[in-house]
């Protein structure tokens, strides 16, 4: 494992056991409109990617309305609470996985939508995990990527500043909803819906084909 995987590991293995009270007291409404907007990219006969999937809130949302997920963290502890919540629950179509989105092993084409839920702004080489979207995606496929957007405006920054000093949680890339459109643009993807969600940090709702 290299150093950059040990990092990330470790943050997110430490944030776990908090993660799902932490998303739900901080952002329940920025999620609540997330989930909205992807219900209408879902078809009953979908196979779907999740990467960064944390403990599988949106795996979790959305499994009853496709019909297979693969889930993947890079966290152990994410994934094991993941398989916990599972166990608990009786839902039989989410595979959760331990894996890399810099390096994934799927074969090619593999899946009709790949979502990655505020990801990218935490990576520091995003065009890894999305040239590694755009590989296991079907032709027909779409990338579902909702990402907070903390360079749109100075309040997000400010809490950004705040949450990386008490905290120790940092986010790597400070977008602005434009240059984060630009970034995925740049990487050879094109835009099929983009929308700004309102909240703590401003959200950039994007669908890619």
């Amino acid at each position: 494992m290299d150093n950059r995987q040990e990092k990330e590991k470790k943050l997110w293995d430490k944030l776990a056991s908090n993660y799902d009270s932490f998303i739900n007291d901080m952002f329940c409404k920025t999620y609540s409109s997330i989930l909205e907007n992807i219900d209408i990219e879902l078809k009953a006969n979908d196979n779907v990617l999740e990467i960064g999937t944390g403990t599988g809130i949106i795996s979790f949302s959305i499994c009853s309305k496709v019909s297979s997920i693969i889930a993947t963290d890079l966290s152990p502890e994410m994934i094991r609470i993941a398989k916990q919540k599972q166990e608990e629950t009786n839902i039989k179509n989410i595979d959760f996985q331990i894996q890399d989105s810099y390096n994934l092993t799927f074969t090619d084409k593999s899946f009709d939508i790949v979502i990655a839920t505020n990801l990218l702004h935490l990576l520091y080489d995003p065009a890894k995990p999305i040239k590694e979207v755009k590989r296991v995606m079907k032709d027909s496929g779409v990338f579902i990527v909702p990402t907070f957007c903390v360079g749109e405006n100075i309040k997000s920054m400010i809490i950004d500043t705040v949450g990386r000093i008490f905290f120790g949680f940092r986010i790597v890339n400070k977008w602005s909803i434009e240059g984060f459109k630009s970034m995925l643009t740049n990487n050879g993807l094109l835009i099929k819906k983009a929308l700004k969600i309102e909240g703590r940090f401003p959200l950039a709702y994007v669908v890619l084909k």
